[in-house]
């Protein structure tokens, strides 16, 4: 090839790369954009390997397996999925709603918690997290038309008035719908605040997303120590970090 030829050459391919980079600009395309790690149907293996990691908090998170639920002050079996969190220690709930369901022919990945070694105001969010594989995408439909019945009768307001400091006050919950790469469910927002003369200074700001795709129902509860006066900002910071999520689960 002469001279000439090759730099012809040359011209051309650095055009067409450079075609092909404004193509995938244009059409949203992102280096930084997490690749799927798995596909339907789902396995317990695989839907485990897209869950929530220490990575994805930041420096100083850590992960454990909660296998012994019945020790926290608000019990749920670890193979459940939530629909009201906090509603069993209310003494003023007018409707009788569960705050989780346990489904029938499942198989679970176990309770997962990501968060910082101390939990505070100025901490890492603390991340509970978990699934449930079903061997048919029908037997996932069911029990997830089943999860968000339930959690439609969770109350909007409700008063835990007994029980560990940490539980005691008023209680407000708000629910949207949510669809996110092919992932759909509900997205469960609500604000803990503890009576004045317990805790004046802070407030929990917790939300819990539940999604459904083929064979899997998928939760993550998102939970951070506010100081009063500070935006609850949990359901934007959640939003970032399923987007992440769901991604890998493809």
């Amino acid at each position: 090839m002469r001279g000439a030829d090759r730099k012809a050459s040359r011209l051309r391919a650095t055009m067409t790369a450079a075609g092909v980079i404004a193509l995938c600009v244009l059409a949203g395309c992102s280096n930084g954009a997490p690749q799927p790690l798995t596909k339907p149907p789902y396995t317990v293996n695989s839907i485990r390997s897209g869950l929530v990691s220490p990575s994805d908090l930041g420096k100083g998170a850590t992960e454990f397996e909660d296998t012994d639920h019945a020790s926290h002050v608000i019990y749920t079996p670890p193979n459940s999925i939530p629909t009201c969190p906090y509603v069993q220690r209310s003494e003023d709930a007018q409707v009788d709603v569960q705050p989780a369901i346990e489904p029938v022919g499942g198989n679970p990945t176990g309770r997962f918690i990501v968060g910082p070694q101390r939990v505070g105001p100025s901490s890492l969010p603390v991340v509970t997290q978990g699934a449930v594989v079903f061997q048919s995408p029908s037997l996932a439909d069911g029990t997830m038309d089943t999860v968000v019945a339930e959690s439609a009768k969770c109350p909007e307001a409700f008063s835990v008035l007994g029980g560990p400091p940490s539980v005691v006050g008023a209680y407000k919950v708000g629910s949207r719908p949510i669809e996110m790469d092919g992932w759909k469910g509900f997205a469960q927002h609500l604000v803990h605040t503890s009576p004045p003369e317990m805790n004046a200074d802070t407030y929990d700001d917790l939300v819990t997303v539940v999604v459904h795709k083929a064979n899997a129902i998928v939760y993550v509860g998102y939970a951070q120590i506010k100081a009063v006066g500070q935006r609850a900002d949990t359901d934007e910071k959640v939003k970032a970090l399923m987007t992440t999520t769901l991604a890998r689960l493809g």
